[in-house]
């Protein structure tokens, strides 16, 4: 884990202050640590996973908001990462089922009845992600789920720096954590 100094914004992203204005004491301090959990595959080409990260806090002097700063790839208010849902937009974009798209992102052997046909997190990442509450690409609300996963994945996978003939699915990974 970076040390405080390390991690510490350079300005604060509600009110814009200066982590360290010159000649005045910090404006941004140290606010703790909190533990959150990421899931998924931490690489396109591995299986998924559960870990726990720990996450630097700090507080904004100026105008007393609380900043949480963690590393690429992890979604505010998700607890999937932005990778594992990359690679579940690129299954299902492709027709895949939904619990098969389940097994290879999710880490949980055992699911309750009704998931194990289908999987109601998939159908909440391609409704955020068509209305541009995901990956910041707006304008596909009115396409059909599918066909607007496809975009948004086409859209991570050209952030990743997609070269024709590469894989889709590691591209969209790359992006998605630049996106995220």
């Amino acid at each position: 884990m970076p040390t405080c100094a390390q991690a510490r914004p350079a300005t604060c992203p509600c009110c814009g202050a200066a982590a360290r204005p010159l000649g005045k004491t910090l404006t941004i301090v140290g606010h703790g640590v909190v533990d959150r959990q990421l899931r998924g595959p931490l690489a396109a080409t591995e299986g998924p996973q559960s870990i726990v990260l720990q996450l630097r806090r700090y507080r904004c002097r100026a105008c007393k908001a609380v900043l949480v700063v963690g590393p690429r790839g992890r979604v505010r208010g998700r607890w999937y990462g932005a990778g594992a849902i990359a690679l579940a937009l690129e299954a299902y974009s492709r027709g895949e089922t939904s619990a098969a798209i389940r097994r290879r992102v999710s880490p949980d052997a055992v699911v309750g009845g009704s998931a194990r046909e289908r999987w109601v997190t998939l159908t909440r990442w391609a409704d955020a992600a068509g209305d541009g509450g995901l990956f910041g690409v707006a304008g596909l609300g009115e396409l059909p789920r599918r066909k607007a996963a496809e975009l948004v994945v086409l859209a991570l996978a050209g952030r990743g720096g997609r070269v024709l003939g590469t894989d889709l699915a590691e591209a969209a990974f790359a992006g998605a954590a630049i996106a995220a």
